[in-house]
């Protein structure tokens, strides 16, 4: 997903619930995970090319380092596995089938976004859920809107050039968005609930 639209998701999903400088910090750490030297070897940092074992073990990994260091008094570090965590999770509706799959099994013709579960158990073990190959000369054609339309047709439907929900250009990015934002208030009080008051009172900030 672009940059902007993970700051402005994170900003919704917990924007009153952390401080100023705590939100600040959060949305440098997720948008870190965009970085160059990330886009080579880094698949489970986005869910891309289907790995979402290693993209769950990650942000696992992430939930005990914030539990570690608000037990050592380190908010700073807390906040940043956080950013991490919500980076990834929030690629897993914008990179994947997931949203296509929800709409599938929808009752409602055009559902209200707002309506989508971004927990379906179902749709997180169905076998057709998948995510795009990244290709990072063709994404960064496409990122800047210098992709010809040809050659756009001419790509993989696997390749996350084809797949992605990354903006508004894309139809069902509405759906993206908001399961990324439900997705994200989720871990944040699934890290909540875990913590001791004066423990919440440092991964809050206030």
């Amino acid at each position: 997903m672009r940059a902007k639209y993970h700051q402005l998701i994170t900003a919704q999903a917990i924007g009153t619930l952390v401080s100023p400088k705590a939100l600040e910090v959060i949305v440098a750490a997720n948008l870190g995970q965009d970085a160059l030297r990330y886009q080579f070897g880094h698949e489970h940092f986005h869910y891309d090319s289907n790995s979402f074992a290693a993209g769950d073990t990650y942000v696992g990994t992430q939930q005990r380092l914030i539990l570690s260091a608000l037990n050592t008094n380190e908010p700073r570090t807390a906040w940043k596995a956080f950013g991490r965590l919500s980076h990834t999770v929030q690629d897993l509706y914008a990179h994947s089938t997931y949203v296509d799959l929800w709409l599938a099994k929808s009752n409602t013709p055009n559902p209200d976004p707002q309506e989508i579960d971004p927990r379906d158990a179902g749709i997180l073990s169905d076998p057709r859920l998948h995510s795009g190959k990244p290709n990072i000369l063709l994404d960064a054609l496409l990122h800047f809107g210098l992709m010809p339309s040809w050659l756009l047709r001419r790509l993989s439907a696997n390749s996350h050039a084809q797949m992605n929900l990354d903006g508004p250009d894309r139809q069902r990015f509405p759906y993206a968005f908001a399961a990324a934002v439900k997705r994200t208030r989720l871990e944040y009080s699934k890290v909540a609930e875990q913590l001791s008051e004066e423990q919440r009172k440092n991964f809050t900030g206030f």
